[in-house]
């Protein structure tokens, strides 16, 4: 989900002139619910999308299949359902129902749109549909979307017999419920089988054991997405937790809703204290929350009995990293960034409809996390289309029509791929990120802040490039990355402890690293370049390069004590030169052999950020093994590389015998990789390699 627009409440006739400019009709009585703007949207009235859609259907979702359209540029997700209800249009196959969403996860490609409905097998509701309007889709039965995405889908509770949406909260399943739904699609329900979580949950309950009591959790906040553990003490939780969990409030809707914990969060559960991790996506926990990060709130603990008790104080979410999911749902991550253009960043490019205000406002947006977090990131040249795929270019632009959902303002694309490192992690990183505007919407360019009737675009830039960079939602009202903006306010000023904070575990936990498989790491903004060169006479020169230099007080450069990166010593400290410049820094006495240098960024905070090491050798840069005898399970190597690619090892024992073979993705230049060996006796083994352009040798070693 994207960034939200927020009217708060219509407190005064100065706010519900507001909703006049902006075409908003009052909220159902029904519903209960302020109106509002968030998540990017402006409210899709429910007359008008009950008249947009040829089907309205109760149902639930049985499956979720994700697949590429025929141009291999777009994923979208397939999901059957069950319907339990008509409430407009006739439909013939109560069990294979097809929808359709944008995005999905397929093998090891994922794509995320925020501000876009992601469903999950389980989730049931009331759907509001129309005709799947994309081209490229492989032929079958007719598909099905929602109307307006997200804002197409009433979302049931059964366990409370409550439902929600965007801009709605409905507190009850009945008569009434249905009865206005029908007053809009004009259709009286027509019940084709029973909904057996419905009646489930009306059904009474007869239960003797006394509930459960929280005394307290701690501590009191803390972060989302990353493995941070909440410990909950009280009474009657149970001695082990069965089908019970812990809830958090929804960070993508203020908390109107719940997350689940997912399975695999739970560190202990006995009778007086839980422990569990605080998730960032809940798609492993309950399909009544599929997909939210775990917002700032109370805590409630459910038993195995289904008895529940809610923490009378909040917990406080600091902020919330993007976590990524594998396909079978069992692998959950933090996606990093890597170096995607020449300079060691990344390179967004403007569309053609993207004029001068919207692209300052944008620019400046972009400065702000960068001269903030380190987040190297630049816009480059025009793109010579608007189109938003995925296609190697990271493109900002605004729609042309209809390509967004109804009422939707906008929302951001990330694309990700997975690859298997060398240790069989499999790594999900960030491969192009896109995001797109509506055209018609009331944006202001500023600089000057927001007027009353406006929407901030810089504000909005911001926010969503906290998306780019990885950060979820939170229910922090005044931060840059809370669910919601009221129109005419104005925010962009980053929160050093929530967007500051995240953005910088981001980048210095994942980005800034390599990690094995996925690329280049990025180097910390405002470096544009790194390299290291030994000659002999000269010594070892390390030499590197800025642009726009800001959030800067001072390079230091390190050297490894040996030929690995375990330790290091500081050989030199170097002032800067803004706005840009070119520096380098000669160690005229390098060891011999193999060695690290390392560039460190000092912040003006006193933090260090550390480039990704370079290696050197003051001897022949050709394959060589150290040391040799090999006396570890481990083979490592120097491995010069003449260009980007794969590289495929193989090891022999003494009678030919293969015992191991290993694919790595080497960058260009000197690399330093290690082999982990099977089980070996002592003795002579040999190396053999095969580069992606036919390059073939070998090695010998002992192993001791």
């Amino acid at each position: 989900m994207s960034f939200s627009l927020l009217i708060n409440r219509v407190r005064s006739r100065k706010w519900a002139g507001v909703l006049g400019v902006l075409g908003l009709a009052a909220v159902p009585a029904a519903a209960q619910a302020p109106a509002e703007m968030r998540c990017l949207m402006l409210p899709l009235e429910p007359a008008s999308r009950a008249r947009q859609s040829a089907l309205v259907v109760e149902a639930q979702v049985l499956d979720a299949r994700s697949f590429w359209d025929a141009g291999h540029r777009h994923l979208f997700t397939r999901h059957r359902l069950r319907v339990f209800s008509l409430l407009k249009g006739q439909v013939a196959d109560t069990t294979g129902l097809t929808v359709l969403t944008e995005g999905g996860r397929l093998g090891l490609d994922q794509q995320m749109l925020t501000n876009t409905l992601r469903l999950t097998p389980g989730q049931q509701g009331v759907f509001f549909l129309k005709a799947a309007p994309w081209s490229g889709l492989p032929a079958g039965p007719t598909a099905y979307t929602p109307v307006g995405s997200e804002q197409g889908f009433i979302q049931f509770n059964p366990a409370e017999g409550t439902a929600t949406e965007p801009f709605r909260v409905y507190k009850a399943l009945d008569t009434g419920f249905y009865q206005e739904l029908a007053s809009l699609t004009g259709q009286a329900r027509q019940v084709l089988q029973a909904n057996p979580a419905l009646v489930k949950a009306t059904a009474p309950v007869h239960r003797g054991t006394a509930a459960p009591t929280i005394a307290a959790f701690s501590p009191l906040s803390l972060t989302a997405g990353t493995g941070a553990v909440l410990t909950i003490t009280g009474d009657g939780f149970g001695s082990t937790r069965g089908s019970g969990f812990v809830e958090f409030r929804n960070a993508d809707d203020g908390g109107s809703t719940r997350v689940k914990a997912r399975d695999d969060d739970y560190l202990s559960w006995t009778n007086n204290q839980i422990q569990v991790r605080v998730p960032s996506t809940a798609s492993g926990g309950s399909p009544v929350s599929s997909g939210h990060p775990a917002g700032s709130g109370p805590v409630r603990v459910t038993t195995s009995d289904q008895l529940n008790v809610e923490s009378s104080s909040s917990l406080t979410i600091i902020y919330a990293l993007t976590n990524v999911e594998s396909t079978d749902g069992k692998l959950l991550q933090r996606p990093n960034h890597i170096a995607l253009n020449n300079a060691g960043g990344i390179t967004f490019h403007f569309g053609p409809n993207f004029t001068a205000s919207p692209a300052a406002a944008w620019q400046r947006a972009l400065a702000t996390w960068r001269c903030q977090t380190g987040m190297n990131w630049d816009a480059g040249t025009p793109n010579a289309t608007n189109t938003i795929a995925d296609d190697g270019q990271n493109v900002v632009a605004f729609d042309q029509g209809a390509e967004l959902p109804a009422r939707v303002l906008g929302r951001t694309t990330s694309y990700y791929k997975g690859c298997y490192a060398s240790n069989g992690e499999v790594v999900f990183w960030v491969k192009e990120i896109d995001m797109q505007f509506d055209d018609a919407s009331p944006f202001q360019f500023g600089p000057l802040p927001a007027g009353i009737n406006q929407v901030d675009f810089e504000s909005v830039a911001v926010h969503e490039l906290g998306h780019a960079q990885q950060l979820n939602h939170l229910n922090l009202p005044r931060a840059v990355m809370h669910y919601a903006l009221s129109v005419g306010q104005t925010t962009r000023v980053l929160n050093p402890l929530s967007e500051v904070a995240g953005g910088r575990q981001v980048l210095r936990v994942r980005s800034f690293r390599n990690l094995g498989c996925s690329g280049p790491a990025l180097l910390p903004a405002p470096l544009t370049g790194l390299s290291a060169q030994y000659a002999a006479g000269t010594g070892a020169t390390v030499a590197w390069t800025t642009r726009d230099e800001c959030f800067l007080s001072r390079f230091v450069v390190e050297r490894s004590l040996s030929g690995d990166t375990t330790a290091w010593e500081q050989i030199a400290i170097v002032a800067p030169r803004p706005p840009a410049s070119q520096y380098q820094y000669v160690d005229a006495q390098p060891p011999g052999g193999l060695h690290y240098y390392r560039l460190r960024l000092q912040r003006p905070d006193g933090s260090l950020d550390n480039a990704a090491p370079v290696v050197l050798s003051s001897e022949s840069a050709s394959v060589s093994i150290f040391p040799n005898p090999v006396t570890e399970s481990r083979l490592r190597l120097q491995y010069p590389a003449a260009a980007d690619g794969t590289v495929i090892f193989w090891v022999f024992d003494a009678l030919g015998r293969r015992i191991l073979a290993s694919a790595q993705n080497v960058p260009t230049g000197l690399n330093v990789l290690t082999l982990n060996l099977p089980a070996t006796r002592p003795g002579l083994y040999v190396l053999r390699w095969q580069d992606a352009q036919g390059r073939t040798g070998s090695q010998r070693f002992i192993r001791q």
